[in-house]
């Protein structure tokens, strides 16, 4: 059970200050993360401009996805996750591009980091996710988990567990389908990998390993299925446990 004095909400409307706030948070976890150099074309001092580029094209642009906090009792922000709906993708209208002020990180860049995002990111890492979810442009078919961030002091406290139970139960009115949307995400850091399995996510696909001129990493596959997985009802139930 996540602790007592942290609170969490649904956020209707975003703001520039909330992208400010989840970008601490990112920053402060990314840092550890095996693929922070790839994303950052080698330079470590670009992580909290590459999690606010991202934040903002993805709450400042009205429709496009769902954010959970979570809050501590002096009202800091411990944890967030962030889903694109389906049928939105980031980075994929002008307006996100525009409000994520892309040109500002994109030039900041090596030639090696663009190139990473032009050959990696934009090409191989979609196919792998179709090819292990089984979902054609999966990251737009899905309610699809960008961020998933819990502050290092709140780890392992059920934070993550009770933030993804919100958004089970928006993923299950965030399709057409009326038996709902799948929640998908991945992952690049093996640590993650036994909690989103106690969260109630399944393994599709083995793993892929990468190369990049940085490092070897890793990408780690989740999914849950609507209808074959563990209900939110199962994981509310097993965290009172």
């Amino acid at each position: 059970m996540a602790p007592p004095n942290v609170t969490f909400e649904f956020v209707d409307h975003p703001t520039e200050n909330l992208a400010e706030e989840a970008k601490e948070v990112f920053a402060g976890v990314m840092k550890h993360d095996p693929v922070a150099k790839c994303l950052t074309g080698g330079d470590l001092n670009l992580i909290p401009l590459l999690g606010l580029t991202f934040l903002r094209a993805l709450l400042l642009s009205p429709g496009v996805s769902h954010m959970f906090t979570a809050r501590d009792d002096t009202g800091a922000l411990v944890g967030f996750t962030v889903f694109t709906l389906p049928g939105q993708l980031m980075l994929s209208t002008q307006e996100q591009r525009e409000n994520a002020k892309l040109s500002e990180f994109a030039s900041q860049l090596s030639e090696a980091g663009r190139e990473f995002y032009a050959e990696t990111m934009d090409k191989l890492i979609p196919k792998a996710n179709d090819k292990a979810f089984g979902i054609e442009d999966s990251e737009r078919n899905t309610y699809w988990c960008n961020f998933a961030m819990v502050r290092s002091d709140y780890q392992g406290k059920g934070v993550a567990k009770a933030l993804f139970r919100l958004a089970f139960k928006e993923a299950s009115i965030a399709s057409a389908d009326k038996l709902g949307a799948t929640v998908a995400l991945t992952t690049t850091n093996e640590i993650n990998v036994p909690i989103y399995e106690k969260i109630g996510f399944q393994q599709p696909d083995e793993k892929v390993t990468y190369m990049s001129p940085w490092t070897e990493w890793y990408l780690w596959f989740f999914n849950r299925s609507p209808s074959g997985s563990k209900s939110a009802t199962e994981v509310i139930t097993q965290e009172r446990v």
